[in-house]
């Protein structure tokens, strides 16, 4: 796909393959190899509006295959009081 510059430096927005994460509600959701521009110069992604609709897609209705994994969270009041 192609891109035009960044909006917020005028960086060139590069097709990259990177790892999204996404959130609803309480759960977390990590999406690996996702087609989006990155801008090369403030790292600022883009994403087409046809994978945000996967995304989305994915999430409300799950995937066969989909890997689960644990992750610790902190309440960070509580960790540092």
């Amino acid at each position: 796909m192609k891109y035009d510059t960044c909006e917020y430096c005028d960086g060139s927005v590069r097709s990259r393959r990177v790892t999204v994460d996404l959130r609803r509600g309480e759960r977390l959701y990590v999406f690996l190899n996702v087609p989006l521009g990155v801008c090369s110069k403030c790292g600022e992604r883009y994403y087409p509006g046809r994978v945000l609709e996967q995304l989305d897609e994915i999430a409300e209705h799950g995937l066969v295959g989909a890997k689960t994994v644990r992750v610790p969270t902190f309440d960070y009041k509580e960790a540092t009081a």
